[in-house]
């Protein structure tokens, strides 16, 4: 499993030292945050959130997440590396308890925005998708039609209350 972002991705979203802060368990800054089991947890924790948001509906496929160029890409890093600081952050309740929250409440709502549709990735298939077709005639083609109730008005109900609202 491949983390949709790396130590290095959140060095250059985030303050390096204070990345180093979260991470360590003593007084004392981790010197290296690109071989620190805590921060690749978070990242492959992150990663498995998106992965539960994003796969709800078979909406997205792990290869188009896996397959993001340029400006995506560089979102879904964005994202990951916000999820994986709300977890580097709850390490340490007592001092960024509040800060954890508010990072998390943002990401949860991005995440919502995701599965409902109002955010999408830049996949082919998500903008092709488009609007979805309407199947059969249109009111005004059904108006041309000629039927036998429109010709004996009396004997059967009103074409507004058979048709479908909408159509």
């Amino acid at each position: 499993m491949t983390a949709y972002a790396t130590p290095t991705d959140m060095i250059d979203r985030f303050d390096e030292r204070t990345l180093k802060q979260l991470v360590a368990d003593d007084n004392t800054p981790a010197t290296s945050l690109t071989s620190d089991g805590k921060m690749l947890a978070a990242l492959d924790d992150a990663t498995g959130a998106m992965k539960s948001a994003l796969f709800v509906g078979n909406q997205y496929k792990p290869e188009d997440l896996e397959s993001l160029t340029a400006e995506s890409q560089s979102y879904r890093k964005r994202l990951c590396c916000e999820i994986a600081l709300s977890y580097l952050i709850r390490r340490r309740p007592e001092k960024y308890g509040k800060a954890s929250r508010e990072i998390q409440e943002n990401v949860d709502a991005i995440l919502e925005q995701f599965r409902s549709g109002v955010r999408v990735f830049e996949i082919d298939a998500n903008r092709a998708a488009g609007l979805p077709s309407i199947d059969g005639p249109s009111a005004v083609d059904y108006q041309r039609l000629n039927l036998l109730p429109d010709r004996t008005r009396n004997f059967y109900p009103h074409r507004q209350t058979r048709l479908p609202l909408g159509r």
